[in-house]
């Protein structure tokens, strides 16, 4: 059923995809070209200074200079190279970039001195790049002045697209952290279930044989903890009186299942205000007395369940008998390991958890700030 879910939610999110595709794609071209003709009316402002007719030339030579440099960097080198730690391809494709840039430069400058008035403001600029010459563009002498004014023209259009590649790239990191973190938390739930399920039913298969009168109330008991474990519980919270509820359910199983020979004490509140919790986070632990006390010993076994709602604060406590040989053991295993990665990541420092496994008593004391 999870995996169902899981998938009609993929397939909603391809969809989801496309449509932006589809209907954001003549917004962009849109956006691209604005921009160019914003930075081409940048670049004029500049050069109209010197020369309003010839200056056209500049604003051309810049322009398909840093547009063919833009999308090869954008779409070829940021994701490919630069984020992914090859430097050196990046610096080759910067070291590239110059020289194309210097190059038009270079050719549109000797097309200036040749035509331009002897009285153009822009002859000045265009005499001294040609008589550094085309090898002078790249001495170390000429190299600052030119690569200065190299980044002054990238500059603009290449920080948005690097701003935005960073943004999608921390997106990209984020989404990803979140996916793993959602897969983790239904894998351990997952763990949860089966085993609370397996037992449940290994125990009214013995009721079943023995034709114990309880069997009928505790099928029911069951039909509403697997509702309970199945489909609400799916929920990121729920009401903590839907929690309790659901665990009193369960005591009620254990009650008949194991009738007066065990000794089950409880002391729990019912919830004034509408606290939320994440499901299914205290009752391992209820489970695991069951398994570590009752199941492993049932001779003079107790169960002893405590949950006290104080404000937004949730105390809950949960101690079995044991015996001496089992105190010594580690208890809870897997599962003991999974409910502990399920409270640091839902309630990171808003939780207490003490354990203790002493010579015939095993304590859970588990502090939960539910706001």
């Amino acid at each position: 059923m999870n995996i169902i879910h899981s998938a009609k939610g993929n397939f909603k999110r391809v969809q989801e995809l496309e449509w932006d595709i589809k209907y954001t794609t003549p917004i962009r071209i849109a956006l691209h070209l604005l921009l160019w003709v914003l930075l081409g009316y940048m670049y004029y402002r500049g050069y109209s200074k010197f020369d309003k007719t010839m200056g056209w030339f500049l604003v051309g030579k810049d322009l398909v200079a840093v547009i063919s440099i833009f999308y090869v960097g954008s779409y070829f080198i940021l994701d490919r190279y630069l984020f992914k730690g090859k430097f050196l391809a990046t610096v080759l494709f910067v070291v590239l970039s110059y020289l194309w840039w210097a190059t038009l430069t270079y050719l549109v400058c000797v097309y200036l001195k040749a035509n331009l008035s002897p009285d153009s403001k822009l002859m000045l600029y265009a005499d001294f790049v040609v008589k550094s010459g085309f090898v002078g563009i790249f001495s170390i002498k000429m190299f600052l002045f030119y690569f200065l004014d190299f980044l002054y023209l990238l500059f603009p259009p290449l920080s948005i697209k690097l701003m935005k590649s960073i943004v999608a790239q921390s997106n990209k990191r984020i989404a990803l952290e979140r996916d793993n973190l959602n897969l983790e938390i239904n894998f351990l739930k997952a763990q949860i279930n089966p085993h609370f399920l397996f037992n449940t039913l290994n125990n009214i298969y013995r009721m079943v044989n023995k034709k114990d009168e309880q069997t009928g109330p505790m099928v029911l008991h069951l039909a509403g903890l697997m509702r309970y474990t199945l489909y609400e519980s799916n929920d990121p919270e729920v009401l903590l009186s839907r929690e309790i509820e659901f665990i009193r359910d369960y005591l009620e199983l254990e009650s008949i299942r194991y009738g007066d020979e065990v000794k089950i004490d409880l002391d729990i509140d019912k919830p004034e205000k509408p606290l939320r919790i994440v499901p299914l986070i205290i009752f391992p632990f209820i489970e695991n007395a069951f398994k570590h006390g009752p199941d492993a010993s049932i001779e003079s076994a107790w169960i002893r369940i405590k949950i006290k709602v104080f404000g937004e604060q949730l105390y809950f406590e949960v101690a079995n008998s044991c015996t001496h040989r089992l105190a010594k053991t580690k208890f809870g295993g897997l599962g003991i390991a999974n409910i502990k990665k399920r409270l640091l990541i839902h309630y990171p420092n808003q939780h207490e958890l003490i354990i203790k496994n002493e010579s015939n008593e095993y304590t859970v004391t588990l502090k939960l700030n539910l706001k």
